[in-house]
């Protein structure tokens, strides 16, 4: 690598890292899983190398329909609010995915499974971080990491 492309590299680097976002919505290929899956950046660590993300679902798994606890972490987001959902959807609470920024950047420029999609609004996105911060999931390291302002 030359001069020239590791300082176009870094720069690019800082601007995806700088234009990260709370309720930055993705569409990534994951190999876990047998389609591509969104995933909502829902927290950030104030130096932008740390996400809190969680998957949008297209509906509630039958399995966990009877369990209410988990069915309290479904955050229901309207398909008529955002041009990347084709019909109403559920982000879901109970899986926590913590993805460093600099993975999330490499999926979009290197291995080219990601794309970013838009961006949730704040009465969503409020309602997302509620959820994660008030039913438990994280310990008070983690809220300080990824919901300190």
């Amino acid at each position: 690598m030359s001069i020239g492309d590791f300082l176009h590299k870094s720069t690019k680097d800082k601007l995806f890292k700088f234009s990260l976002s709370k309720g930055a919505v993705f569409l990534n290929k994951f190999d876990q899983i047998d389609h591509p899956k969104f995933f909502i950046v829902a927290g950030l660590s104030a130096d932008k190398v740390f996400t809190c993300s969680v998957y949008i679902n297209s509906n509630i798994p039958p399995a966990i329909m009877s369990k209410q606890s988990i069915l309290d972490l479904q955050v229901p987001l309207k398909g008529s609010k955002y041009r990347f959902l084709d019909y109403d959807s559920f982000v879901c609470c109970s899986t926590l995915l913590p993805i460093e920024t600099e993975k999330i950047r490499k999926w979009i420029y290197e291995t080219k499974t990601c794309e970013i999609k838009g961006q949730l609004d704040d009465e969503d996105l409020e309602n997302i971080t509620i959820t994660l911060i008030k039913l438990g999931l994280l310990s008070e390291e983690e809220i300080d990491l990824y919901f300190s302002e």
